[in-house]
């Protein structure tokens, strides 16, 4: 028996590092959790967090409301850090054994969540890759719809450093941030968006029909991070 149940505990454990390779939790932070955040520095962000991911809905996460972390005078506050502890916390608290009702009412054990982690620029360097694609790649490679319905999809998204990277092509950063948190909206389906964009900065990146739908999403609540920076401060 203990040897059929470490067993399952190496596979359990498997499947959560596949998950957190195949999400897009960056390998900085592969091994950056709560544990590893510096204590007493940030601790109303922290306790928020923690907090989101303890309560996230293993299996079931349609209806759990989004979270916003945001700064603007300065960088390096930890916000990455907190979102990936987020993403490995919720994988942790994955088991296995979690049962969920499917369409038909039955009862059937859960899948280990699905999360996407990555950067807005991230996420635009991989749509307009599929502009230049040939015809043979087409064929074998991520379209650009493809993309978007996986974000779509998922348990769970991180969108980081929202708005970082100035560009001139507004109109499909507003297009694809508008199909992605429309598609998650009406999925009802929750996303961590971190900025250095206060607000009513945010509400201008993301233009108001997006700004408006996530902000419900958040449930009108953020979580502002401001003081030095961490990485400026050597920690």
């Amino acid at each position: 028996v203990a040897t059929e149940e470490a067993a399952r505990q190496a596979e359990i454990a498997g499947i959560r590092k596949q998950r957190r390779e195949s999400g897009g939790v960056p390998s900085l932070f592969m091994n950056k959790d709560f544990s590893t955040f510096e204590k007493g520095w940030q601790d109303k962000a922290f306790k928020a967090c923690w907090g989101y991911a303890e309560a996230f809905p293993i299996g079931k996460p349609e209806g759990y409301k989004s979270l916003y972390l945001w700064s603007t005078e300065s960088w390096g506050t930890g916000k990455t850090h907190l979102s990936c502890a987020i993403c490995h916390r919720i994988l942790d608290r994955w088991t296995g054994k979690q049962v969920v009702k499917n369409k038909y009412g039955w009862e059937v054990q859960s899948a280990c969540p699905r999360i996407v982690f990555l950067s807005e620029s991230e996420l635009f360097r991989r749509i307009q890759a599929t502009y230049s694609f040939t015809a043979e790649e087409k064929k074998i490679r991520e379209s650009e719809d493809d993309i978007i319905k996986s974000i779509i999809s998922a348990h769970l998204v991180v969108l980081d450093d929202t708005g970082k990277e100035k560009r001139r092509d507004m109109d499909f950063v507003q297009r694809t941030l508008f199909a992605i948190i429309d598609g998650r909206y009406k999925n009802q389906l929750p996303m961590v968006l971190t900025a250095n964009l206060d607000p009513a900065g945010l509400k201008e990146h993301l233009e108001a029909a997006s700004f408006d739908r996530f902000y419900e999403m958040t449930h009108g609540e953020h979580i502002r991070m401001g003081g030095k920076s961490f990485r400026r401060e050597g920690k």
